[in-house]
């Protein structure tokens, strides 16, 4: 029996990726209107003058595992999530989900420099799909837990991108989704903070909530993802338990 009808018969899967590629055309000056339509129409397909940014890549993630993606800078790991996340169109291949998803890249983005700390909140939140009622009841916890009480008010261009950061991932901890796509989402924490974040993955580790991370920290991919991902060049390099697959990415790197 081939690998994909035997995982036809298998209900518990939420993230399905089969045989996909995504082809880029690279960018020029001499573009013209007939090349961007033939571009459009051609969904990116390879003419000589792009790239895979994404080739072979095959993965089946549950209900409720927590995966990590490694790889050097421009491996495709963002390009991955953005496909998982709807960004994106395959070039080739399939991708399949199944259930309500949060795609976060980098921790404030969606938030407005003019507008307020407690403004932005609601802001951030809505763009989730949180309610704003759900907001407001929880409003005065969000910047509690971020030790932020005093900004609320304050206009978020004076904030550090840490405090930007513990605001956001604040939030977070409140949205209401299956699956959550994490693009090094906080890399700006601060010291201060790490045991405070550890502790929320620590809660999330063993509910049923899905979780698709790229990530540069390897120790936080062994305390939390049952397994990983590696990309190298694009190419899906292996996928298997965390602690098997880090140990072939650190000696692949030494």
């Amino acid at each position: 029996m081939s690998r994909y009808s035997a995982s036809i018969c298998d209900q518990s899967w939420v993230i399905r990726v089969r045989e996909v590629a995504r082809f880029f055309p690279r960018q020029d000056s001499h573009n013209t209107v007939f090349r961007a339509l033939t571009r459009r129409i051609s969904n990116g397909h390879e003419n000589g003058n792009g790239f895979y940014a994404l080739k072979g890549i095959n993965l089946e993630i549950a209900k409720g595992e927590k995966v990590a993606i490694v790889g050097d800078n421009g491996a495709g790991k963002t390009t991955l999530l953005k496909l998982v996340g709807g960004l994106y169109r395959p070039t080739v291949g399939q991708i399949e989900t199944r259930g309500e998803m949060v795609l976060m890249r980098g921790a404030e983005i969606g938030m407005v420099d003019e507008l307020s700390a407690g403004e932005n909140l609601f802001l951030y939140s809505s763009i989730y799909g949180v309610d704003r009622e759900k907001v407001k009841r929880n409003f005065d916890e969000i910047f509690e837990w971020a030790e932020l009480t005093s900004f609320s008010r304050a206009r978020l261009a004076t904030l550090s991108s840490g405090m930007k950061a513990r605001l956001a991932f604040s939030a977070l901890r409140h949205f209401d989704a299956d699956i959550f796509l994490l693009d090094e989402a906080f890399s700006a924490v601060d010291r201060h903070f790490e045991k405070k974040y550890q502790e929320v993955f620590e809660q999330q580790r063993n509910n049923d909530k899905t979780f698709l991370i790229a990530t540069h920290d390897l120790e936080f991919a062994k305390m939390f993802c049952t397994k990983t991902l590696w990309l190298e060049k694009g190419r899906q390099k292996a996928f298997d338990a965390t602690e098997e697959v880090l140990n072939q990415y650190i000696v692949a790197g030494t």
